[in-house]
């Protein structure tokens, strides 16, 4: 089982699964020089250091950090630190798992790039907002729902309390 080394990431191996969540885990890397960027980056206690098996989950990595390979594959970059999610006083940001990464072609332009990355993450936003509202709808017909068999249930209460006035 290989569990996230993120101080208050509870994403683990057991509970979750990289085809059906989108989360997948990444070890550290093998060079000194970038495992200690990776150690400093997960903000964790002074002595902690990271042993051959720990890895960090894809939800503390931007968008730009993933690349597709030729057979599909999301993959890692090389130069990728985890950047997002890591401390409980960072506002939380979007993730990309469930999301496919941008393809970027060897010939797009370093704006075209940019721009790409720009449309994803907005892609990612709408998304979320639109899951968002969609449940806000669902909830207003719940309560909307709620509040015919309440009124349902006056009328009925109020008809047979005139009944007993009555007799």
């Amino acid at each position: 089982m290989v569990s996230c080394s993120v101080t208050n990431c509870k994403n683990t191996s057991a509970k979750i699964s990289k085809n059906k969540d989108g989360i997948t885990f990444h070890r550290f890397p093998r060079d000194k020089e970038r495992r200690k960027q990776w150690e400093l980056a997960i903000n964790r206690e002074e002595d902690w250091k990271s042993t051959p098996s720990s890895a960090v989950c894809s939800e503390h990595f931007e968008a730009k950090d993933f690349y597709l390979t030729e057979s599909g594959l999301r993959r890692l970059s090389l130069y990728a630190v985890p950047a997002i999610n890591i401390s409980p006083c960072q506002e939380p940001e979007p993730t990309i798992s469930r999301v496919q990464p941008v393809e970027i072609n060897p010939s797009d332009s370093e704006e075209v790039i940019q721009l790409k990355y720009k449309v994803h993450r907005l892609e990612i936003i709408a998304e979320n907002r639109k899951k968002r509202l969609n449940q806000m709808w669902q909830g207003k017909r719940r309560l909307w729902k709620k509040y015919e068999r309440m009124k349902c249930l006056i009328k009925h209460l109020v008809k047979i309390k005139k009944d007993k006035v009555i007799t």
